[in-house]
């Protein structure tokens, strides 16, 4: 038989052929593949069960630490706050260990429109666009494309050199000397969780933390100004990277770079913890 005689035939096999090959993968084919979904799921969902009991045991391992140091040690002593700033910081102090201090809240006066009980947290300065702590938080973005964004800053004092006025009152001496803790605005950001929402973080220069409830809850609080917040600090002792000297308003100021972990609320004479915000982050 001729070729031309067989050219149907071959025409109808390699239709069929393409024709199979278009149709999609074999019944095989397609339970193998749902076979390698399903795993995938699995393990993503056996992954996702494992960070979420990690994130568990941190928050309850932080919100402990913050209640003990609370009931013991609220405030980091002067003799740690030399040894955060000495030469061998890193060998006497531990990077992995929280560190807890102590700052008053400042009431505003009481916001009847929006319901709300505002504070300023006396010691920590609001810097937002800080050049000034570039080196300290670097722009990571910059390595990838021109320019350098500085990073908003909050700044916590840790000691200052102080001196009475004519009232009495302690105040920052003249060209005294600081000693400070800096981190990234946490209050522009969700690192810090809380159960509480009635307390909020605001995000402008003026006011730092609101407390929504109504005036007769936080008048007992506020109208001898008793309330208090305690901040545990993760510290970056690395002499290279993590320290930075500069000047405020003529004041020498050494800074360490820091992470808030923990944030408490609570009252200085009845003990009482009104709020809790807990980094629950690696």
């Amino acid at each position: 038989m001729s070729f031309r005689a067989h050219l149907p035939l071959c025409l109808i096999i390699i239709f069929a052929t393409l024709l199979g090959a278009c149709s999609g993968p074999s019944k095989e084919e397609l339970r193998r593949m749902q076979l390698l979904e399903a795993q995938r799921a699995e393990l993503a969902a056996q992954q996702a069960q494992r960070e979420a009991k990690q994130r568990r045991l941190r928050v309850s391992e932080r919100t402990s630490q913050a209640q003990q140091a609370l009931a013991l040690t609220p405030t980091i002593s002067e003799q740690q706050i030399k040894q955060i700033f000495s030469e061998n910081a890193d060998a006497e102090l531990s990077s992995n260990s929280t560190y807890f201090h102590t700052f008053n809240l400042q009431p505003a006066k009481y916001n009847y429109g929006k319901n709300k009980q505002s504070f300023t947290i006396v010691g920590m300065r609001n810097l937002p666009d800080s050049e000034v702590y570039s080196p300290l938080f670097p722009d990571e973005s910059a390595l990838y494309q021109p320019g350098q964004k500085a990073k908003s800053v909050l700044e916590f004092a840790l000691s200052e050199e102080t001196e009475l006025n004519r009232l009495g009152q302690p105040v920052l001496k003249e060209k005294g000397k600081r000693w400070v803790a800096a981190t990234l605005n946490f209050k522009k950001s969700t690192i810090l969780k809380t159960e509480n929402n009635d307390w909020q973080w605001e995000a402008g220069l003026f006011e730092d933390l609101s407390w929504l409830a109504a005036p007769e809850t936080t008048y007992p609080h506020t109208a001898d100004r008793d309330l208090r917040v305690q901040i545990g600090f993760r510290l970056c002792l690395r002499k290279d990277r993590c320290y930075l000297e500069s000047r405020y308003r003529q004041h020498p100021t050494q800074a360490v770079r820091a992470e808030v972990m923990s944030v408490t609320v609570f009252n200085q004479k009845s003990r009482e913890v009104l709020s809790q915000f807990i980094n629950d982050k690696e």
